[in-house]
């Protein structure tokens, strides 16, 4: 027995998922830092969209980008899934 069927075999389920997904755990807690910052203050932030302005707080803003992030993230690695499975 090898020693790299060794350590894959004793690694455990928490640990692989770690491994895979690093850096999305990493940017969901620097969100959360940077929400939390931005709500303590009471900052609003003012968006022009097309012919409107909106006015928001910071904080809200930042989820609201995060959210359509992941969805666009989410969309792109379906289609790309889908492509595959399509070969």
């Amino acid at each position: 027995m090898s020693t790299d069927t060794k350590k894959s075999s004793s690694d455990n389920a928490v640990v692989r998922y770690l491994k895979r997904k690093w850096l999305a755990i990493v940017l969901v807690v620097l969100l959360i830092v940077v929400a939390i910052q931005n709500g303590v203050g009471d900052d609003k932030a003012t968006i022009f969209l097309l012919w409107t302005q909106v006015t928001m707080p910071t904080w809200l803003l930042v989820l609201i980008v995060f959210v359509i992030g992941g969805i666009v993230g989410w969309i792109f690695a379906r289609n790309r899934a889908a492509r595959r499975a399509r070969r």
